[in-house]
């Protein structure tokens, strides 16, 4: 799938189709997030309605399970095809069994992520189609940390029970963090979201990390947005809406 501290296995390259990473470098085979080291893992507090004197409270946190069994449900149905068709990529969307989540509406959401003309559509190129088949360009996975620890483990990396990574084909999303996000998105977990699919899907594509660009600019989709924001201001998409590249220097 990185706002991710990343760590890149090199030496095979991306899908086939062309090439929209930087030039001259190989898409990596496995990325992974580094640990927010000041991560805000509660909800904010919420305020009862004051007219009827209620105390405040804190909002439910959500449930999520420390593992689960390993295996996915995929997502039913398919969307009709988004963006250029010179590559053109199907994608499928899975949730880990058990977890509560209704593969459907995590389905419906990262369709919408991908498809929205300020993601990697608006180079009118790149074009994806959800499928629902037994195979695909690449999937997402929506899993608990347990699960997700042991398969990006399988590539050699460490995710700590905490961050999300993107090894081979899958972007593996960890549910802690699409539940809670991190503390530059607290309140504003759906845009988290999409910088989760955004950036990890981005790495499919061959793009690289990227840092801030100037003092009051937007931070690209590709900077690891997670470790500071280094003056630029939270954004979670490549391109703006006048379709315009959202960039910055590029970092190893």
């Amino acid at each position: 799938m990185s706002v991710l501290g990343v760590l890149v296995v090199r030496g095979l390259t991306g899908p086939s189709g062309g090439s929209d990473g930087p030039t001259g470098a190989a898409a990596p085979i496995a990325t992974v997030e580094e640990e927010p080291s000041a991560a805000k893992e509660a909800m904010d507090e919420a305020s009862a309605d004051e007219a009827t004197g209620k105390a405040t409270e804190k909002k439910e946190r959500p449930s999520i399970p420390a593992t689960g069994p390993g295996t996915f449900t995929t997502a039913g149905g398919e969307s009709e095809p988004v963006g250029g068709d010179q590559r053109l990529l199907t994608y499928r969307v899975q949730v880990e069994d058990g977890i509560g989540r209704p593969t459907d509406a995590v389905a419906a959401e990262v369709e919408k992520i991908l498809a929205d003309p300020r993601g990697w559509t608006a180079d009118g190129k790149v074009g994806f189609r959800r499928v629902s088949g037994d195979s695909s360009d690449f999937r997402v996975r929506l899993a608990t940390p347990g699960t997700v620890d042991d398969i990006c483990g399988q590539y050699g990396l460490d995710t700590g029970g905490e961050v999300n990574c993107r090894v081979g084909q899958d972007v593996m999303v960890n549910l802690k963090r699409w539940e809670l996000a991190t503390k530059y998105y607290a309140d504003d977990v759906p845009s988290y979201r999409a910088l989760i699919i955004n950036h990890e899907v981005g790495h499919f594509l061959g793009h690289g990390h990227e840092t801030c660009p100037g003092e009051g600019q937007l931070a690209p989709a590709m900077m690891q947005q997670i470790k500071g924001l280094h003056g630029c201001k939270t954004n979670v998409w490549p391109y703006d809406s006048e379709g315009r590249p959202i960039t910055g220097p590029s970092v190893p």
